[in-house]
């Protein structure tokens, strides 16, 4: 008979235990359990992009994403200047091959360490992705000055050679249109990851600001600037400022939350 009432008990318990936990998990689907599009700016440490992505969610903790990136990527020895010899000079980075863009696809994983409590608190994640990158080099232009005679300089859109290029020799960067037609690609492949800290006051409104480290690797080394320590491999830092908004939200009635709250009380009772 004792037996009979403990397995009563334990199975009561369990049944209350079950539907509180299902109650709570109805309450986290009513505000989490969704789908999130969201557009970032980036800083990088070698430059600076933009960002798309989309977070299709698994379920309260976690999401798949996919991620596309547009980002300049510059060297560490870009420094503007200026052809003092000569008061029109515009400024240029001396010895500057190619500017490049790179563009990324990513799928990756995200998931929630610290959910939100109250709409002031902050939802912490850590996330990563992979996938392929393409390098776009499009060569640069200067305005190189050529003597007419001992007081006229006539001027040209030339690339820069270092065997016959000198600074007093620059007049300024020749129009950044000018190169499009020799665009080069470089493919190579990528891995991110990083923590997201989700701040919105609003349930339908994504705030977050997201910081790590981004790792790429390319077929070749990318020819920024007409010296011998052109990467080929990057290990970037990086901290973006993320907006958007949630999409294809999953609501749950007030009438189906009273039923589960009456259904709670009773299990609770017995």
């Amino acid at each position: 008979m004792k037996s009979t009432r403990l397995i009563l008990f334990l199975f009561f318990s369990f049944l209350g235990s079950l539907a509180y936990s299902q109650d709570l998990s109805d309450d986290m689907l009513k505000i989490f359990y969704r789908n999130e599009k969201t557009l970032a700016v980036n800083l990088n440490s070698n430059g600076w992009g933009l960002g798309y992505r989309y977070g299709n969610r698994i379920n309260y903790f976690e999401k798949y994403i996919y991620e596309f990136d547009f980002s300049v990527i510059k060297h560490p020895k870009e420094i503007n200047s200026s052809n003092a010899s000569f008061l029109s000079s515009e400024s240029f980075v001396f010895g500057k091959l190619n500017s490049v863009f790179d563009i990324r696809l990513g799928y990756g994983k995200q998931n929630e360490i610290f959910s939100k409590r109250e709409r002031k608190s902050v939802a912490v994640r850590y996330f990563y992705s992979v996938g392929p990158s393409v390098a776009f080099l499009k060569p640069v232009y200067y305005d190189i000055l050529y003597p007419i005679n001992d007081s006229v300089y006539g001027i040209r859109e030339e690339k820069f050679n270092p065997a016959i290029h000198t600074s007093d020799d620059i007049n300024g960067r020749a129009s950044f249109f000018k190169g499009f037609d020799e665009i080069k690609l470089v493919p190579g492949l990528f891995a991110k990851t990083g923590f997201n800290f989700e701040f919105s006051q609003k349930e339908n409104i994504i705030h977050a600001i997201e910081a790590g480290i981004i790792i790429q690797a390319y077929l070749k080394s990318l020819d920024i600037m007409a010296v011998d320590d052109n990467q080929q491999f990057y290990f970037t830092l990086f901290i973006s400022y993320r907006i958007g908004k949630v999409v294809n939200a999953q609501q749950i009635s007030p009438e189906y939350l009273k039923r589960r709250k009456k259904k709670l009380k009773i299990f609770n009772w017995l």
